[in-house]
């Protein structure tokens, strides 16, 4: 693998980003409202969305435990694999929630439309297993 700031030590220094820019965001959503809301904290505050937690905690755990998972896997195929190879395997992802929107959610309908998204699919991954054979070589 490589040494320096690539690779699974980025994970921490991402994680702390996405905290940082996230509550920076909320700060100035809050902000916001505060102008619109005549400077009164607590009309700002109540007009925040509301996070659900009791609510959601479950499925928000899993998700983010799930992307996590996933982002830290991608980092390890691309240190491995390289940027032409390992990215392209990583965007197949797209392919998978393509699937399971034709198939389980039926968000494209007609058999035209589905087969020409079958087709690009098709193009792609082509494109995916030409990367990774020029890779072999």
């Amino acid at each position: 693998a490589h040494d320096g700031y690539g690779g699974p030590s980025y994970v921490i220094s991402f994680a702390c980003g996405s905290v940082i820019v996230t509550v920076w965001i909320w700060v100035m959503r809050f902000l916001f409202e505060l102008h619109r809301m005549d400077c009164s904290a607590s009309k700002a505050y109540h007009a925040l969305p509301s996070f659900y937690f009791q609510q959601m905690w479950l499925q928000g755990a899993l998700s983010g435990i799930l992307y996590s998972s996933g982002n830290f896997m991608c980092i390890i195929s691309v240190t491995y694999l390289g940027q032409g190879v390992g990215y392209s395997f990583t965007q197949t992802s797209m392919l998978i929630s393509g699937l399971w929107g034709i198939f389980f959610f039926k968000e494209i309908e007609g058999r035209e439309r589905i087969l020409k998204w079958l087709f690009s699919a098709l193009v792609a991954v082509a494109g995916i297993l030409g990367l990774s054979y020029e890779h072999a070589s």
